[in-house]
């Protein structure tokens, strides 16, 4: 048999997995998910002011999560909250819920290239930035193409996008 003729029987073995599924009352797996938006940033840029953060470091983590459910995890937690629970929630959640983080100086401007996040269909993306005065310092991310500029100002954050 050629490759041709095996492709045909696989797709409709999953044809018919997938319409089981759905009979039985079954979520589809994650993976052939078709819900959320697709990432698809050419780039990421994060800079910092000179006065960010009062003259200090601040840790910057991008939040990408598949799932609705763990969406209202997330949503309201403040980024104090956020950084203290972060490792534990991805322990939790590891199929749904991915993080990048960095931390930037005063000054400092870093370029990243989009592709390094893949192109998963998220439910919702956020950013989350550790600053050291009392704040939410969280922005739900709502474009998902083109250049995504996340800016570190004195004492908070703002999110852009551009074409």
């Amino acid at each position: 048999m050629t490759a041709r003729s095996y492709r045909l029987p696989a797709l409709r073995l999953l044809a018919v997995a997938v319409l089981a599924t759905q009979l039985a009352g079954c979520a589809l797996p994650s993976f052939l998910s078709f819900k959320g938006t697709k990432v698809r940033w050419d780039q990421v840029s994060l800079s910092a002011a000179e006065n960010a953060n009062r003259n200090s470091a601040v840790a910057v983590d991008i939040v990408l999560v598949t799932e609705d459910a763990v969406v209202e995890k997330v949503i309201d937690l403040p980024a104090s909250k956020w950084f203290a629970a972060r490792a534990d929630l991805a322990k939790t959640f590891p199929k749904v819920l991915t993080y990048r983080s960095w931390e930037l100086v005063p000054g400092q401007v870093l370029t990243v290239d989009g592709d390094s996040f893949g192109s998963p269909r998220v439910a919702a993306a956020l950013v989350f930035a550790d600053y050291a005065t009392p704040g939410s310092h969280r922005v739900r991310i709502d474009e998902f193409k083109g250049r995504l500029v996340v800016r570190l100002e004195q004492d908070d954050l703002t999110v852009t996008t551009a074409p």
